[in-house]
């Protein structure tokens, strides 16, 4: 087998037109060189790969970009997971609002062609009110709204009513507990001076049944034809 010429050479000579080894190693700082080459070594450092490439490499400059690429990365997760909680969570608000605006909606009403019908007066009092103050022009749009509401989609409104009802309940029983009792004590002493007047009303209706009833018997009986 032949002997290669260039086999001494081979580690010397890795690439054509590149730095030989023995350049890049001669261009190497020694350990007993100046404080500068020592300090700048500290923070570098100097390979060749089987190439005969000298590269010189930053420790320094590594962690820095290292550094960076970690924070990027950790905010990118936590922006990333903020995200996703809040399309995660407003997703899951909307799908309960449909839901329990669904559940308001009467079993045998049609919402679209009555529900024009409240849009229509809810957009009349605001025309209405346009002019007035503010109050008026918040209030007015809702009176007209619900009144709509309540000779379009009767059973609608009725399950609104009971909605806002059980929240206004809710509330008062978490913020006002001592108005609780009150509440219940009006709505009582209201139910019975209700059934009092219906009461009243009723017994004076059979009265007056009576009274006239008794005054034509009484004529009949008087002016009537005898046998």
């Amino acid at each position: 087998m032949g002997r290669s010429f260039y086999t001494d050479e081979e580690t010397a000579y890795s690439v054509p037109g590149l730095p030989t080894v023995a350049q890049t190693t001669d261009a190497l700082p020694s350990a007993s060189s100046a404080p500068s080459a020592s300090a700048s070594a500290s923070n570098s450092s100097n390979t060749i790969n089987k190439f005969g490439n000298y590269i010189t490499t930053s420790s320094g400059l590594e962690n820095f970009v290292s550094k960076i690429r970690k924070t990027t990365q950790e905010y990118y997760e936590i922006a990333d997971e903020k995200f996703q909680y809040i399309t995660g969570t407003g997703q899951a608000h909307f799908i309960m609002t449909i839901d329990r605006i669904y559940n308001f909606k009467g079993e045998d009403e049609q919402l679209l062609p009555n529900g024009c019908s409240v849009l229509t007066a809810t957009l009349l009092g605001s025309i209405v009110s346009r002019n007035h103050s503010f109050p008026i022009r918040f209030f007015t749009p809702i009176i007209f709204g619900g009144i709509a509401l309540n000779f379009a989609l009767p059973q609608t409104y009725k399950n609104v009513s009971d909605g806002f009802k059980n929240i206004g309940i809710k509330l008062e029983n978490k913020y006002f507990p001592e108005f609780t009792k009150t509440r219940q004590d009006t709505c009582a002493s209201i139910s019975e001076i209700s059934k009092s007047v219906e009461n009243l009303q009723k017994e004076s209706f059979d009265n007056l049944v009576n009274a006239v009833s008794y005054a034509r018997k009484t004529v009949c009986d008087t002016f009537g034809k005898k046998d």
